[in-house]
């Protein structure tokens, strides 16, 4: 099929599988995603993830976490960050270790220990924050505490494959570059980005029209996570901070931001959570493999019990930091991207591939209805939306 008409026929079908199972009383993106699975190669075969879909996913996940970003004030982040950092460690630490027990019971090698702990240690900060912004609960002191961890997980996660694929090439070169990268890039955007950047989008909102404005956000979005990806990291994390650093700035002027959230919902997003459904490739071997149910069913049980001990001590209930385990638990882009180079690099075969694939996938599904039920559970919740909610 035509590349153009790929993208027509999947954004059409992306939106109205959402909307209707937004009807339905479920979150839009299980009916986003739910389109691409059925327009892909598991059940009609009609689309393809390639060019031009990459391309427009992976900007996708940039315009969903720089949104995410600015969504979520830098005083609401700090104010959740030993919350974040305390659900972070017990919600790598716990999976990592059921992953590596998983993978020793059934006789992996080490590398694919390795590897099976590594991704199931890594959180989908895109899935869980588009869950926040659809319950109007991304400033909430839980959602605040999702996303905190959220990005040190994928931080950790990213570390944790550096160091999986210096191992199985013999080589420390990416561990180190990964480690030295990654803390300047952080350390520049937090002493630099925050002097430099809300300056430059001032100057532009200046302009006659706000055409500048809007070109010097995009700009800025993508270059900080051009220069996270450079510096090791996942480019979604640079997305994210140039979003929390602009976020003020752009908060003041409703118009910017409904311009840019908007455009950035209509299309990229779409895209994203639907080129998600596209890589799934099921087979019956893959689904009668002994390995995906214990996957699965261990996924859930070390992100959301470590979630859920982590944050426990700094949330007013028990079901609020419940709550935070759901908001771990899916798998998304950032670890089907780990799996993908560990496939390349002879790290894993395709049948554990796949099994990875199918427990994404049923994680990405499951994480915003189960969100929807914490939160209906969580009493004296705030629902004011933030701003620019749609």
């Amino acid at each position: 099929m035509d590349p153009l008409a790929q993208v027509i026929l999947i954004l059409v079908a992306a939106k109205a599988g959402g909307e209707l199972l937004e009807r339905m009383g479920y979150p839009a993106q299980v009916g986003e995603i739910a389109a691409g699975i059925i327009l892909g190669p598991s059940v009609l075969g009609l689309v393809t993830f390639e060019e031009p879909l990459a391309f427009l996913s992976e900007i996708g996940i940039i315009a969903l976490l720089f949104v995410s970003g600015v969504r979520l004030s830098l005083k609401s982040f700090a104010a959740s960050e030993k919350a974040a950092v305390s659900t972070a460690f017990t919600g790598v630490v716990l999976p990592f270790a059921l992953g590596w027990g998983l993978g020793v019971l059934m006789d992996f090698s080490f590398l694919e220990t390795f590897f099976i702990g590594t991704a199931l240690s890594i959180s989908s900060i895109g899935i869980s924050v588009r869950s926040l912004i659809d319950l109007r609960s991304l400033e909430t002191p839980s959602g605040a505490t999702i996303v905190g961890a959220a990005v040190i997980d994928d931080v950790l996660g990213v570390v944790l494959l550096a160091a999986l694929i210096a191992v199985a090439s013999g080589s420390e070169g990416s561990l180190l570059y990964t480690l030295i990268g990654g803390s300047v890039f952080i350390a520049g955007s937090v002493v630099v980005g925050r002097r430099v950047l809300p300056v430059v989008l001032a100057r532009t909102r200046g302009a006659r029209t706000h055409e500048l404005a809007y070109t010097a956000a995009i700009v800025i979005a993508l270059l900080m996570a051009w220069l996270a990806d450079f510096a090791g990291l996942h480019y979604s994390i640079g997305a994210f901070m140039a979003g929390m650093i602009l976020g003020e700035e752009i908060r003041s002027d409703r118009s910017l931001f409904d311009g840019i959230a908007d455009f950035a919902f209509g299309f990229f997003v779409t895209i994203f959570f639907a080129s998600i459904g596209l890589l799934v490739v099921v087979t019956p071997e893959t689904l009668l493999s002994p390995f995906v149910l214990p996957l699965i069913l261990l996924a859930f049980v070390g992100k959301v019990l470590g979630g859920f001990l982590g944050a426990a001590p700094f949330m007013a209930t028990r079901a609020e930091a419940l709550v935070v385990g759901f908001g771990l638990f899916p798998r998304g882009e950032i670890a089907l991207v780990v799996s993908q180079i560990a496939l390349a690099a002879g790290v894993i075969d395709h049948s554990l591939f796949s099994g990875f694939t199918v427990m994404v996938v049923v994680s990405v599904l499951l994480t915003p209805v189960l969100m929807a039920w914490g939160y209906s559970r969580v009493p004296f919740r705030d629902d004011r939306p933030p701003a620019g909610a749609r």
